[in-house]
């Protein structure tokens, strides 16, 4: 028995620890990358996972995140298809999006305590 490749790109095997992060990532999930291209990915989830149809894919140990969309599922094995970045979003490496996510967190709760002093005195 043969299969025929239809990927442009053949997937790379590997065993990379992954987050799905959906609901504005307000909600994350962890998989296990087992191959992957510069066009899409195979996770490994928990079956019983209820995953929405599109989704960030962040890899730490390639510091990227991807924006990617279901493919198709069989039980816990997902495929999915990345997303084209639009030419005016640039790409912005993983370590550099979490701390520019915790600096804004950061100056909210700053402002929010300036206020609280402002009022108080």
């Amino acid at each position: 028995m043969t299969t025929t490749e239809r990927r442009k790109n053949p997937r790379l095997r590997t065993l990379l620890g992954g987050t799905v992060c959906f609901n504005q990532r307000r909600s994350t999930l962890d998989c296990l990358v087992r191959n992957l291209s510069d066009e899409g990915a195979l996770l490994l989830l928990s079956d019983a996972v209820a995953l929405p149809g599109a989704f960030d894919l962040d890899i730490a140990q390639r510091q990227r995140s991807y924006n990617a969309r279901v493919r198709w599922r069989d039980g816990g094995r997902i495929g999915v298809a990345f997303e084209a970045q639009p030419e005016s979003q640039s790409v912005v490496p993983l370590d550099m999006a979490r701390r520019l996510k915790n600096c804004e967190q950061d100056n909210a709760r700053l402002k929010s305590r300036i206020r609280q002093l402002t009022e108080a005195g």
